[in-house]
């Protein structure tokens, strides 16, 4: 009896060391993290692992902060057993696998073009007027990102482009009218602190203009004669934030920039001399093309993200205020909110959405526009 209790505990023992056997993740900083269930992205590693309080929680690392990993292989696995169970059992095996950080690309490019058409045509509505309405939105969206596993130096540059039109009536008298016609470009370029680039001293410029030229009426012709009221680079609107860069994870980034500054001006002299965008005169009387304006602290929030390859989301908020003056008397919110959901291959239904507010102005009454498109999009 005595015998057989000895080998019932060595055998449960034998089970228990069995189980506790984990893998193991080495960081470049010679630290061990002992988890389970390792599974393997592009960028990370995910993992279960046991916290301070006897919990399994989940956590990842990302790639170039880790030399190796090694996976345990207990004696034998289910699959084999039946095939095994006459021969001698498996020795314990550990597999190490290598990262390689050469392989991953240190320049990241992504392209997304997206359509929407709409119509509306209604005959003899016994309420009202009959609705005749053609609509079409078209967006750009353009990325090239650089990142190089332990290099500090990192860059974010994209093109976001969105135009609309509408034609109110079928007829030859109704003209095509502009909708949308707002190209933006956001720059971030950033240079690490520290091993693992959570902290950075980095350099935003934001900067938007329209493409086509438009004339008064939000014609593409000059049908009232009254001229052109919008053109490329007219007007144009710039943006440069200097500051340091709080990256916790590959998802989100905050910047802050203590100063911040705005280049607005216009390049066509005969939109200038409406006085439509710039208000201000110079000496002779004559509306001014440019103006410099101190836009005090700013704070940048970027959210990326991308999950199981069916859903991506690309955000940009960011809030100004002139500590120069009273800060709660002024302010300048932007927003770009960017979500694609796929529908098979390559094609995503794509709501875009942007915000704007002045602080000072209508805090509670931001101005709102959002567009859904059919879209293709492609990383490479």
């Amino acid at each position: 009896m005595k015998q057989c209790i000895f080998t019932f505990s060595i055998c449960l023992l034998f089970v228990n060391a069995s189980f506790a056997q984990t893998d193991t993740i080495f960081t470049k900083g010679n630290q061990q993290i002992l988890c389970s269930k390792i599974k393997e992205t592009n960028e990370e590693y995910k993992f279960t692992y046991t916290n301070t309080i006897n919990e399994k929680a989940k956590s990842s690392i990302l790639k170039y902060l880790v030399d190796s990993v090694k996976y345990f292989v207990p004696f034998f696995d289910s699959t084999q057993h039946v095939k095994q169970n006459k021969k001698k059992k498996k020795k314990e095996e550990v597999i190490v696998t290598q990262i390689e950080p050469s392989r991953e690309k240190a320049w990241k490019k992504s392209i997304a073009f997206g359509i929407n058409v709409g119509n509306v045509l209604e005959f003899n509505n016994p309420s009202g007027t009959d609705i005749k309405n053609l609509s079409l939105n078209t967006s750009i969206d353009l990325g090239l990102n650089y990142r190089k596993q332990g290099k500090k130096f990192e860059m974010t540059n994209e093109l976001h482009y969105i135009f609309g039109i509408q034609k109110e009536g079928l007829t030859g008298g109704k003209h095509l009218q502009r909708v949308q016609d707002e190209l933006n470009m956001l720059h971030d370029l950033s240079m690490g602190l520290g091993k693992n680039n959570k902290w950075n001293f980095n350099l935003i410029v934001k900067s938007s203009s329209s493409i086509f030229t438009i004339f008064d009426g939000e014609y593409f012709k000059n049908y009232t004669t009254l001229g052109r009221i919008k053109s490329f680079a007219s007007p144009y609107d710039i943006t440069v934030s200097p500051g340091i860069k709080y990256q916790p994870s590959q998802y989100f980034r905050i910047s802050l920039s203590p100063y911040s500054f705005n280049l607005y001006g216009i390049k066509n002299d005969e939109i200038t001399n409406k006085g439509i965008f710039i208000t201000d005169v110079d000496a002779g009387g004559n509306f001014k093309n440019f103006l410099y304006k101190r836009l005090g602290a700013e704070v940048n929030f970027w959210y990326d993200r991308q999950i199981k390859q069916w859903l991506t989301m690309q955000y940009r908020l960011s809030f100004s205020s002139d500590y120069f003056e009273k800060i709660g008397k002024n302010g300048l919110m932007d927003g770009l909110f960017i979500t694609k959901v796929k529908i098979i291959k390559d094609i995503y239904l794509t709501h875009r959405a942007t915000i704007k507010s002045n602080l000072a102005v209508n805090f509670l009454k931001p101005y709102y526009n959002q567009t859904v498109l059919l879209s293709y999009a492609k990383s490479f």
